[in-house]
């Protein structure tokens, strides 16, 4: 049985050591889609400062050409600008937020498979001790009672009789419970 223990120790380290593995790979999973995110974060600046370059140059063009450029065509480009510009700082939000969710749903999965191992091997420890403990009981334990040691030690004990009538004075049986060998003793 205390082999038992020790092996299941032994397998609940090791599957320790796996929930362990999974749980940094949780970690860098995230991290992973940080970094995805700040790449998309990036893009939108990017979408941000173009948007403000075309609109700063059609203002100038709007200016050189004595064109207002709060009205007319100069405005629906702006309008258009705007417009474009927007959609696709939009669609770069849209991405940092998929690659964060992806990255927590990867996280969520290795932890889920980390408490699995860990519950798997809880109950497997449990059953090798328990089976261990099944067997152990199954060979049987020491002889009970007398508790002698050495080469008579589960030979069943002698047990005195009384003097009885009709055998000799001098002498008391000692019976073998088995009854297989009697024995005289001298009073």
């Amino acid at each position: 049985m205390a082999i038992a223990a020790v092996g299941a120790a032994a397998s609940l380290k090791g599957a320790q050591a796996q929930a362990g593995g999974l749980a940094n790979q949780a970690t860098m999973a995230r991290m992973k889609a940080r970094q995805d995110a700040l790449k998309y974060k990036q893009q939108g600046v990017s979408v941000l400062d173009n948007m403000l370059a075309t609109m700063a140059t059609q203002n100038a063009r709007a200016g050189a050409g004595n064109v207002d450029p709060s009205s007319g065509n100069s405005a629906a480009l702006r309008f258009l600008t705007l417009s474009a510009g927007s959609g696709e700082f939009y669609n770069t939000r849209e991405g940092q937020t998929i690659v964060t969710r992806q990255g927590e749903l990867q996280a969520l999965e290795y932890h889920k498979q980390a408490k699995a191992i860990m519950q798997a091997a809880k109950i497997q420890a449990v059953a090798s001790i328990a089976a261990a403990g099944y067997s152990g009981s199954q060979l049987g334990g020491a002889p009970s009672g007398g508790g002698s040691v050495g080469p008579m030690a589960s030979a069943p004990a002698a047990t005195y009789q009384p003097l009885q009538v009709g055998v000799s004075n001098s002498y008391n049986n000692i019976v073998d419970p088995t009854g297989v060998n009697t024995f005289m003793r001298l009073q």
